[in-house]
């Protein structure tokens, strides 16, 4: 039984998958209804939709706004503990800018994929019910 309080859960037999599963599929870059098909076409281009089961991935303008949240505080993840150490370590302040600025530079492709896929993840756990019918489009 799962969190909706049925075995196929609210979106068209799906189940409502738990967190853990959630985060899998979001480290995975997958589907948040299906947990199995892919989100991502390539790497600047996300799937329309998803190609196991159909799913509309933007659910309305200005859906992924929230998803800048979760990149900026990858980024920071990722940034942080790395200026910290040069800090203590007494590094002169524009090796620190440049090492941030550079890891900044990295982190960001990763980022913006990660930070979208875990948005819709986080939308389908808080919100089943919007998941079982598509947004029409």
């Amino acid at each position: 039984m799962n969190r909706a309080g049925g075995a196929g859960g609210p979106a068209g037999g799906y189940p409502n998958f738990g967190a853990a599963r959630r985060v899998a599929a979001a480290l995975a870059m997958r589907c948040p209804r299906c947990c199995r098909g892919a989100a991502w076409a390539g790497p600047f281009r996300m799937h329309e939709r998803c190609p196991v089961c159909g799913l509309q991935f933007e659910r309305e303008p200005g859906y992924f706004t929230g998803a800048m949240y979760a990149s900026y505080f990858i980024g920071l993840f990722v940034t942080l503990p790395v200026w910290l150490w040069m800090l203590l370590a007494g590094a002169p302040f524009g090796a620190i800018l440049v090492t941030a600025f550079g890891l900044v530079a990295l982190v960001t492709p990763a980022a913006f994929h990660y930070s979208r896929v875990a948005w819709m993840q986080i939308d389908a756990y808080f919100n089943p019910g919007t998941f079982a019918e598509d947004v029409p489009g």
